[in-house]
């Protein structure tokens, strides 16, 4: 069976949508990392808000890029791998990560300066 992983764009954001990250070690990671590069507490953004906060495209395309392939890799540590890979706008760094044609700390540091 073919798969195709379609990642979104901004606007898919609610606080709380971390979740993934008390799932897998590797999306604990990748989040960790992001952080690293980010210079601000995306995990606290993510979990816990305050709403306002994750609005701001500054926060929200680095929350969404980061839980989008954070969810990529859980469902590829579960087997779950695409035969293509599509992004509405922001969602197409997501989908380049995926893909293999761009690195994650590449894509976040792309998504933090975008905005």
């Amino acid at each position: 069976m073919k798969t195709t992983f379609l990642f979104p764009g901004q606007g898919s954001q609610f606080v709380g949508m971390a979740n993934v990250y008390e799932h897998s070690a590797t999306a604990r990671k990748a989040f960790e990392e992001a952080e690293e590069i980010l210079g601000f507490p995306l995990r606290d953004y993510c979990f816990e808000g305050p709403e306002d906060i994750l609005k701001q495209t500054q926060y929200t395309q680095p929350a969404i890029f980061v839980h989008s392939v954070a969810m990529d890799m859980l469902l590829k540590e579960k087997g779950i791998n695409p035969s293509a890979t599509a992004g509405h706008s922001l969602g197409e760094y997501s989908a380049l990560v995926s893909a293999g044609a761009l690195s994650f700390c590449d894509g976040v540091k792309l998504v933090n300066i975008r905005w």
